[in-house]
């Protein structure tokens, strides 16, 4: 998108929806939240799809579970939000992986197959997609920097920002389930948001781990121009979601 020096466009950043293992209830709030901030770009942040029958190291249980209804849901969503950008995230890049690399032929035919669906749902859509790759899986605004995410734990947005973040500018990332914001020092300021998750916070796989006690819902949002931008943070606070800005409803 092109960017000038003086008129402001709007954005909305959301991430991690993990197909069927999404929320329903945040997915109407963050359609809605759409419909009245009316942003002139929208980026999802990947993990689309859950894939947990994929994964490396599932179980025999994940093994056995259909992956139909995953996919479904996740199209769906691409559908209903309807972004101009979707950035691939780890879950989703197992099954490119999958196509690619599988021992199995059969397997490996049949995530090619679905590999090309997706594309194709993308190109229809007229959807850029973007591998998970920290060269290639890169969307850039003006001054802000959207990417899946590479790093995990409590130190994770400050990491992506001394990688990502351009000098005065911030890199806003998913995959670590929580809101976070962090500033680093470099010349001219820089930064980086956490958004926070689409998807349900008691997962199975990450039942043990305590990092999950930071996991919250939530979505990015904003304004920018050539040389300069506003983040804000969409969190429900209680049992009602609170915005920066107000809408005439």
């Amino acid at each position: 998108m092109h960017l000038g020096k003086s008129r402001l466009k709007k954005w909305i950043y959301a991430s991690d929806l993990h197909g069927d293992m999404q929320r329903t209830d945040v997915v109407e709030e963050l359609l809605k939240f759409c419909d009245l901030f009316k942003p002139d770009i929208k980026i999802f942040g990947g993990d689309l799809f859950d894939f947990r029958a994929i994964r490396r190291g599932a179980s025999a249980t994940e093994r056995a579970d259909s992956m139909a209804l995953d996919v479904e849901l996740g199209l769906q969503f691409l559908k209903d939000f309807k972004p101009q950008v979707f950035l691939r995230g780890n879950h989703d890049e197992r099954l490119w992986d999958t196509a690619k690399y599988a021992g199995d032929g059969l397997v490996r035919d049949h995530a090619q197959e679905g590999v090309r669906m997706i594309e194709n749902k993308c190109k229809i859509q007229k959807i850029k997609l973007l591998p998970y790759s920290v060269e290639k899986g890169v969307y850039k605004l003006g001054k802000l920097c959207f990417i899946h995410g590479f790093h995990a734990g409590v130190f994770a947005t400050k990491r992506h920002a001394e990688v990502f973040a351009d000098q005065g500018g911030a890199v806003i990332h998913g995959h670590t389930h929580s809101i976070q914001q962090q500033s680093i020092a470099r010349l001219g300021g820089a930064g980086g948001y956490g958004v926070g998750c689409l998807c349900r916070l008691d997962m199975e796989y990450n039942r043990h781990f305590t990092g999950r006690l930071m996991h919250e819902h939530g979505w990015a949002y904003g304004f920018c121009n050539k040389d300069d931008y506003q983040v804000y943070q969409a969190r429900k606070m209680g049992d009602k979601w609170h915005y920066a800005i107000k809408f005439n409803e």
